[in-house]
């Protein structure tokens, strides 16, 4: 049951607002009537961060997507990983707690092993590469503060402006468009959800002042990589490249890969009260969602 106070526009500070969740929370928020207060500079630099203080209350939210992800770079540079992942999420920890505002921070299925897949919110971590590390050391920082929710997810979609980053699907769907060879990992199975369903979540947790905080949200199915690509490709017909079925540990890489990264989303669901979409009709909404270029 929502809250009396959730038709009621909410002050909201997001991080990471050019990222592909957080240029998505942006549109959706704002069009739901909420005020978005955009951050602007490094968040590793505390006093910066700080300076958002004049403009949060204890009846606001922060929503902190800002992350380095490029899993190789942050195995290759660890203390600029470090900086942004783990300091610059205690930055806003304490940002939040001098304001007493309430706080979700957007963490990763990734901060499991990926040995086994069916990970529940009780379940211990077990980072194995140095980008999931400073995700869970992000957890530890954040589950400190009591007005905190981590959000565990898999993200998928196409940034609403149009430009491009570095998720799986973005990467596959510009390799198809360009007729690119790619290598389709057989081995590594996703139940990930798009930005605009994601964003539809955070919103309703916010609507709903949900108290548990660990939620894992994801799809309801799970798939292979492959199997993404297989039913991407009919979508986008004419591809002419070579597409090759091979396992992720044939791929040489800086970064340890986990290879079954997917939630189990029962408790997810059953707090919400929604039955969370398949990933086939997330991939549809995807192509469905303008604007893109």
């Amino acid at each position: 049951m929502e809250s009396a106070t959730a038709s009621k526009g909410k002050k909201i500070l997001v991080t990471g607002s050019n990222g592909l969740l957080g240029s998505t929370l942006v549109r959706v928020l704002e069009e739901k009537g909420h005020k978005i207060l955009e951050f602007q500079g490094d968040i590793a630099d505390a006093a910066n961060v700080q300076k958002h203080a004049e403009d949060i209350g204890p009846e606001d939210w922060i929503i902190h997507t800002a992350a380095l992800t490029d899993v190789n770079m942050c195995e290759k540079d660890r203390d600029l990983c470090h900086g942004v992942n783990v300091e610059g999420t205690r930055n806003v920890v304490d940002l939040a707690r001098s304001c007493v505002a309430k706080l979700i921070y957007i963490s990763t299925v990734s901060v499991f092993s990926g040995e086994e897949g069916d990970y529940k919110e009780g379940d211990l971590p077990y980072p194995k590469n140095y980008y999931n590390l400073s995700k869970y050391l992000g957890e530890i920082a954040v589950s400190a503060y009591p007005k905190s929710t981590i959000l565990r997810i898999n993200l998928i979609g196409l940034h609403p402006d149009g430009s491009r980053g570095q998720n799986f699907l973005e990467w596959l769907y510009d390799s198809i468009e360009q007729n690119k060879d790619t290598n389709l990992f057989t081995d590594v199975r996703i139940n990930p959800l798009s930005n605009w369903t994601l964003a539809e979540i955070i919103t309703r947790i916010m609507d709903t002042d949900v108290k548990e905080r660990v939620l894992h949200l994801g799809s309801r199915d799970v798939l292979s990589k492959a199997e993404v690509a297989q039913f991407l490709l009919t979508r986008l017909p004419g591809y002419s490249g070579k597409a090759t079925l091979m396992s992720v540990d044939e791929v040489s890489k800086a970064a340890f890969r986990p290879k079954e990264i997917w939630l189990n989303v029962e408790k997810a669901q059953n707090v919400l009260g929604m039955e969370f979409p398949t990933l086939e009709q997330e991939i549809e909404k995807i192509f469905n969602s303008k604007p893109i270029k």
